[in-house]
């Protein structure tokens, strides 16, 4: 499945035991207790009781971030998470904001803005959850925006933005998003551009929040020792009030990759090493949501440390550093930017050998892409595998409300909570042809995006930018 933020805890993982019963079973893969509503305004709520602890989540997400931002507004949803504690009618200072977190006695919380999603939360005694929820509707719904508060958090973002921009990877990263959405990069650079946020307004940030950080673009997670009924209850006298906007624009599709792509960037900090990946666009659940469960599937039979795809590259490949432990394969499901990647590293050796070891590396994992829908590449037992690892990990990730209402946000923005919540069953439905259905269509014969990371000294010796101009390999 797509990378998705984790929380840990303390409370012990469904057993062994239970878990065979459920694959024999082949019971429904659910959390108990799972409530949703919908309030006259637009806002979804998402209630999980569990009364195991008395200890409970609440989380707050939008269909916000990258995604909606253009290039005139991008970093602004970023800017915006970090105004959201600076004060509001209820706690008109960050100093008042963070004293009445601490009086409610917050265990966890934080905020994050990704490419597809804004979250906030934090978990609270469950004697708390009224104030709790309080907290929450005065923060969303009267946030301030003063002008010296943002003057001050202006400048911290940007010297964020500065911090990633000098890490060793960004350019790369930076390269690979222009590159893949030439049209849009954009709406997959989270941190934002730097001089946006320098100069940002409050008539800009009011914009976000009017149009984007409105209750029919929102979903409040609740999870944990509660009482459902009376929950919701609080959350119709706390947020049924708070009008509704504009909400999730209609996007603008990627135009398709004129061909073959290479981005090569000479910054790494590792001398001897080349990082090399193939990336393919899609799929994109807003476009082709049936295809994202075969590709997790594939993910997880090209990813056997043991099996034929990695044994057949580290063959191919000799100059593979570390053999198959350095093989990585994988693809992130997102709304709008889906991403079907491998990844390799390989040794830089003194004579000019690089190239050829990206040519043969690049030909050896497309014949085995081939070979993947020639014939018996996967055998029953991998497929029926696969299944078993996938529904491993979201019965455990179930059985811990903090952790599934993390999970639900994350998919209830990038496509539904319906995707979700019906991800195992669809996950067990999945056949041999799907998976080959969903490399035919974004793997085989797809132009992809090959990108190379090596030291600035291996460069000048092997000369791969100069081997890259104009090729369409």
């Amino acid at each position: 499945m797509a990378d998705r933020y984790r929380m840990f805890s303390r409370r012990t993982a469904i057993t062994a035991a239970a878990l065979l019963m459920l694959f024999l079973s082949g019971a429904p893969v659910r959390a108990s207790g799972l409530e949703s509503h919908v309030l006259p305004n637009g806002l979804e709520v998402f209630l999980v009781r569990d009364s195991q602890v008395p200890l409970v989540t609440i989380r707050i997400t939008f269909r916000a971030g990258a995604i909606v931002e253009t290039a005139e507004l991008n970093g602004l949803c970023h800017l915006y998470e970090h105004m959201l504690f600076k004060g509001n009618e209820r706690y008109p200072s960050q100093e008042e904001f963070m004293a009445a977190m601490k009086r409610l006695g917050v265990a966890n919380w934080n905020g994050g803005t990704s490419t597809e999603y804004v979250t906030y939360f934090f978990t609270i005694p469950s004697d708390q959850l009224a104030e709790g929820l309080a907290f929450w509707a005065a923060a969303l719904q009267s946030p301030l925006l003063r002008p010296d508060e943002l003057e001050r958090e202006r400048q911290v973002v940007a010297n964020e933005i500065a911090g990633a921009q000098a890490q060793p990877e960004y350019r790369l990263e930076q390269a690979q998003r222009m590159a893949l959405y030439p049209d849009y990069w954009f709406r997959r650079d989270v941190g934002g551009d730097l001089q946006v946020i320098r100069s940002a307004t409050v008539e800009q940030l009011r914009f976000i929040q009017q149009t984007y950080y409105v209750p029919n673009n929102a979903a409040l997670f609740v999870a944990g020792d509660i009482d459902t009924q009376e929950t919701l209850r609080l959350v119709h006298e706390l947020f049924g009030r708070w009008q509704p906007g504009a909400g999730f624009p209609s996007i603008e599709p990627h135009k398709p990759l004129p061909g073959q792509l290479w981005v090569v960037v000479d910054n790494s900090p590792a001398q001897g090493l080349a990082e090399v990946q193939l990336a393919f666009r899609g799929p994109d659940t807003a476009a082709d949501s049936a295809s994202t469960y075969a590709a997790d599937i594939w993910t997880q039979m090209v990813s056997s440390p043991g099996g034929r795809f990695k044994t057949a590259i580290e063959k191919s490949v000799p100059e593979l550093h570390g053999g198959t432990r350095h093989i990585a394969a994988g693809y992130y499901t997102q709304r709008d930017g889906g991403i079907t990647y491998f990844s390799f590293k390989l040794t830089v050796s003194e004579q000019e050998t690089l190239w050829d070891s990206i040519v043969r590396l690049r030909a050896a994992v497309l014949h085995e892409l081939e070979a993947m829908c020639a014939g018996d590449y996967f055998s029953p037992d991998e497929l029926a595998s696969a299944r078993r690892e996938i529904e491993n990990q979201e019965i455990i990730a179930r059985d811990i409300p903090a952790r599934f209402i993390s999970d639900l946000s994350f998919w209830w923005a990038s496509t539904s909570t319906g995707y979700y919540t019906g991800y195992v069953e669809a996950i067990r439905a999945v056949t041999a042809g799907d998976v080959c259905a969903f490399m035919r269509r974004y793997l085989l014969g797809a132009p992809f995006l090959t990108s190379v990371w090596l030291h600035a000294e291996d460069e000048a010796r092997q000369h791969i930018m100069q081997r890259t101009q104009g090729r369409q390999p």
